[in-house]
């Protein structure tokens, strides 16, 4: 008898510990739009970096706006403001007098990857720049 309710209490305890460690998945935030990502970024003709960006909803505009620390590995000082419209980023401009950047972000959801083109001009000039975002 005592057997039977600890293998039935312990059957619990497993089937709350499954249950709990799949509803955790869900606040797993490499699937979601902020947070750090993993840039890889081409620039400068065929020059290649990688580095880490930052990207939080920007609520002072509305609730499809982000914006991302550290673009074109600028830091994170330089605030690039970017606005989620259906699958696409449009970026709207950033916080810098040295620099200004302009583009578009294709977001893929299945993947849960952005990939962007976009111009840098200000202290450096840099026409066509790609980026691909994934998270770490």
């Amino acid at each position: 008898m005592a057997m039977q309710k600890f293998i039935r209490e312990t059957g619990v305890l497993i089937a709350i510990l499954v249950l709990c460690g799949s509803s955790c998945d869900e606040l797993d935030s490499t699937n979601t739009i902020t947070g750090v990502w993993r840039s890889r970024e081409i620039y400068a003709g065929n020059s290649y970096r990688t580095y880490n960006v930052s990207m939080e909803h920007y609520d002072q505009l509305d609730s499809t706006s982000y914006i991302i620390y550290n673009l074109y590995n600028l830091g994170l000082e330089v605030e690039t403001y970017v606005q989620l419209n259906d699958t696409i980023f449009n970026i709207l401009g950033c916080n810098s007098d040295s620099y200004i950047i302009s583009g578009k972000g294709y977001f893929h959801p299945l993947s849960f990857t952005i990939d962007w083109e976009y111009s840098v001009s200000g202290i450096d000039n840099d026409p066509f720049v790609m980026a691909h975002f994934e998270k770490p």
